[in-house]
């Protein structure tokens, strides 16, 4: 049982450890690290479609860069 409980007590600071390290829970998850580059790209598409006009464009694109 006292095996058990440090092996759980290891995992846990080693998670903290890891965590602290990398820029916490955010950084550990890819989609909210890729979150404004796939804005970005979809921007872009709606952009090169037509969708878009180039002031509303850069407008967004603008925003969308200072938000990262």
């Amino acid at each position: 049982m006292g095996v058990v409980m440090l092996v759980i007590l290891g995992l846990a600071i080693f998670a903290i450890v890891r965590l602290a390290r990398h820029g916490g829970v955010a950084a550990a998850l890819p989609a909210a690290r890729a979150g404004t580059g796939k804005a970005l790209d979809i921007l872009s598409e709606r952009f090169a479609k037509g969708e878009v006009d180039a002031e509303t464009y850069r407008s967004m694109k603008a925003e969308l860069e200072s938000q990262s």
